[in-house]
């Protein structure tokens, strides 16, 4: 049974309310599976997330979900998403919050530079 953003996203929350939190556990890991296979699944539970958390560079979950998810979206398949990434980011401030917490190694080149533009202040 396949899993909607909404309830990737909630899964996700509660792992990192943990003291403790396992990765790689279960196919629908956002931290591990799921940025890998199914990008689209990725995103959209980024985008869930964001609805939840504060778009705060002090806010745990939001550190990890930018040097977590996003990143590892971005070196699997950047090229792919680097479109939508940035309509997201022109549209989102939360989103390009997010994307400032990126780090660029692993990251197509080609993809780094299109982004760059977004890249302000890294935190």
């Amino acid at each position: 049974m396949d899993k909607s953003a909404q309830e990737v996203a909630s899964a996700w929350i509660e792992k990192w309310s943990q003291p403790n939190p396992a990765i790689g556990v279960d196919k629908f890991d956002l931290d591990f599976d799921i940025p890998r296979e199914n990008p689209t699944l990725c995103l959209e539970a980024i985008l869930e997330i964001l609805k939840t958390i504060p778009a705060d560079t002090m806010n745990h979950h939001f550190q990890v979900l930018a040097a977590g998810p996003l990143e590892d979206l971005l070196v699997e398949h950047g090229e792919t998403y680097v479109g939508r990434i940035e309509e997201l980011v022109r549209q989102r401030p939360d989103f390009r919050l997010l994307l400032n917490g990126v780090w660029g190694s692993g990251i197509n080149p080609n993809v780094v530079k299109q982004l760059s533009k977004y890249w302000g202040n890294k935190w």
